[in-house]
């Protein structure tokens, strides 16, 4: 049995549930923005917001769970926005989102921003999403390398969040569904999913990432704390959350870590 966890670290907040019926398993990270205490405020609604999933049975449709995940993502930044205007404090506020419906078989997912998603199997990396951020574009348009992002005066500026300074609820979530070609991860059994904030993804290149997995495959406690003791060494200033997931085909074991 899945216990229910809210998480808390720095401005982040993460839900990890399972349905009541074990159907799925319901995980959402969120980077809040806009100073500590509206950082923090923006994160736990958008946490609440998706929360309330768990209150209807999960949709048996790959497209249906999708659906229901981009629904409360519009509904969280639309809940975010209107908080905000209620207090100098809070104007601007706005959090970055990852959220996952893992059941056995799949795992379907979205996310704005830059909080991450990682997919490994046998250790090898088969995907991770790309972060919705000043860096990403400049690494697509060659002007900067990898090496780079660490100490970029632009490496915290995403431009796409739920609320905002400028949030109108216009924001770019992806995937976007296709039926030539849904966003569905297929998993197997002992496949690894990270779900992150920036404290880990700012601390560890995606190579040194992959490295750390493949060495630590066999045993993801001991991966874990290897993640955390290479992202404390290597984020400077940076702060964040991670929580590393290892899923068998009945999704019987996980651990989860927070720093």
């Amino acid at each position: 049995m899945l216990p229910f966890e809210f998480g808390i670290a720095d401005e982040d907040r993460y839900l990890l549930q399972a349905w009541p019926d074990h159907e799925g398993i319901l995980i959402v990270v969120a980077d809040g923005m806009g100073g500590s205490s509206a950082g923090e405020i923006a994160a736990q609604i958008a946490v609440d917001t998706f929360a309330e999933l768990l209150k209807t049975p999960l949709p048996s449709e790959p497209r249906h769970q999708y659906e229901a995940l981009l629904t409360q993502c519009y509904e969280a930044d639309q809940r975010i926005r209107e908080r905000a205007v209620t207090s100098f404090q809070t104007l601007g506020m706005g959090t970055t989102i990852v959220a996952v419906i893992i059941t056995p078989a799949t795992c379907i997912y979205l996310y704005a921003g830059d909080s991450r998603l990682y997919h490994f199997r046998e250790g090898q990396l088969l995907y991770q999403t790309a972060d919705h951020s000043i860096i990403q574009l400049l690494l697509e348009m060659g002007k900067i390398q990898p090496e780079d992002i660490p100490r970029h005066p632009m490496r915290a500026i995403v431009n796409s969040c739920l609320g905002g300074k400028n949030g109108q609820g216009d924001f770019s979530v992806d995937p976007k569904w296709q039926e030539e070609n849904p966003p569905i991860i297929h998993l197997k059994s002992n496949d690894l999913i990270l779900l992150c904030s920036d404290g880990l993804n700012n601390a560890l290149l995606s190579p040194s990432l992959e490295n750390l997995v493949k060495e630590g495959y066999a045993n993801p406690e001991l991966l874990n704390q290897n993640l955390l003791d290479n992202a404390l060494e290597g984020r400077m200033f940076w702060f964040g959350s991670f929580y590393f997931l290892s899923f068998t085909l009945s999704i019987s074991t996980f651990t989860t870590l927070i720093f």
